[in-house]
């Protein structure tokens, strides 16, 4: 019995629901959770990107949910932020300033968009939707490889979902996929079976979970940006 509520979101995303941090723990108690998991989208400085945090929000993102820590002896939380790999935020050392925060108890890897190029700064989401179609499972499947081989993350947020745009499948999704697969098999990190993703035909692919092996880890993950969704996603996995 899975007892945990994993990867789960606050108003400060911008895109969930505009409650406190509290009442997703009180909820999580409710439902007899003896962990639930904070991965809140991660700010970037300057906050060129929408649907997450504030760079300034980071501080106290932390502080409320160490409040919450001593508050809630009941159940464990713990605190940690979902962010995509961006090879030129490495070169300056972002990741590495995180991974520096104590508090801070994992980073999930979830690739919602690719850089495609660092001068200027460009992302996958600028494409058109042609290229899109064609080449995007391309750009966000290399971009978690190289964001697993880093050592910087520990676990692997909905890797299925580089494929939303996809409508078949292929020698190549095959391809990409194993490689994905053996990359965190090799580095001991979990890939996460989004419950979200099982809720849009879109973003779950059959097709790339029959390709992980019994030996992978794996961490089912509620992606939960409402009290809703937290209540009904932890009851399914139960």
């Amino acid at each position: 019995m899975n007892k945990t509520a994993f990867h789960v979101h606050t108003y400060r995303c911008g895109h969930a629901e505009n409650i406190p941090d509290e009442a997703y723990v009180k909820k999580a108690v409710e439902l007899g959770a003896e962990h639930i998991w904070f991965t809140d989208h991660a700010p970037f400085l300057d906050n060129p990107f929408g649907a997450r945090m504030q760079y300034s929000q980071l501080k106290e993102y932390i502080q409320t949910l160490c409040a919450l820590k001593k508050k809630y002896s009941e159940i464990n939380i713990h605190i940690g932020l979902e962010t995509e790999y961006f090879p030129s935020y490495d070169k300056m050392g972002y990741y590495q300033q995180l991974r520096s925060i104590p508090e801070l108890e994992m980073l999930l890897l979830g690739q919602h968009m690719a850089e495609i190029s660092d001068n200027p700064p460009g992302y996958s989401f600028s494409l058109d939707a042609e290229q899109l179609c064609r080449k995007e499972y391309q750009l966000l499947g290399n971009a978690i490889i190289q964001g697993i081989k880093t050592g910087y993350f520990n676990a692997v947020a909905h890797p299925d979902r580089i494929f939303r745009r996809c409508t078949g499948w292929n020698d190549e999704m095959k391809k990409l996929s194993s490689e994905i697969i053996s990359t965190a098999v090799s580095v001991h990190i979990p890939l996460e079976m989004n419950l979200a993703s099982f809720e849009n035909s879109r973003y779950y692919r059959r097709e790339f979970w029959q390709l992980v092996p019994e030996k992978a880890e794996r961490i089912v993950g509620l992606d939960a940006h409402s009290l809703y969704e937290l209540e009904s996603r932890y009851t399914r996995q139960m």
